[in-house]
């Protein structure tokens, strides 16, 4: 065998081991990410987290709402409250699911939550006392302002 065909089977067996270690490592990579959570759970399995805490458009956990500064607030104020954000946070994920399912259009899901909201701000009326209620409206007009600068 002369140098050119040992020299050309050196090469090409490199390429190949080159390239199988490279693909290798590739589908490494992409097992580790699937298996890392961030990609393998559905939208259903993120939305039937009962919590629900960091999905957008729903009530955050209680440690982070401006209900929390509201002045002389009870505990049984606090747990109607908890309970009213539950039911509203298990409505709105069921319009989600209805709209992903293609069951509602998207302007029929935002008008059901928005007909919801109101309703979940009537019900929330009624738990708090109106100087509570004038408190929040000042808290979410304030908040309001500082997003928008």
């Amino acid at each position: 065998m002369n140098t050119f065909s040992r020299l050309s089977i050196l090469v090409i067996s490199g390429f190949i081991l080159l390239l199988s270690t490279v693909l290798v490592s590739q589908a490494d990579a992409q097992n580790r990410y699937r298996g890392s959570g961030t990609n393998a759970e559905s939208v259903q399995e993120r939305d039937a987290d009962p919590q629900g805490y960091a999905r957008r458009g729903i009530s955050q956990p209680r440690e982070n709402r401006l209900v929390l500064q509201l002045e002389d607030l009870t505990e049984s104020q606090l747990e109607q409250i908890d309970e009213l954000n539950l039911q509203h946070r298990e409505k709105v994920m069921e319009f989600r699911a209805k709209m992903r399912n293609n069951e509602i259009t998207r302007e029929a899901f935002q008008n059901e939550r928005r007909a919801h909201y109101e309703k979940h701000q009537q019900e929330l009326k009624k738990v708090l006392t109106n100087e509570q209620w004038e408190q929040l409206r000042k808290l979410r007009d304030e908040r309001r302002r500082q997003n928008r600068n």
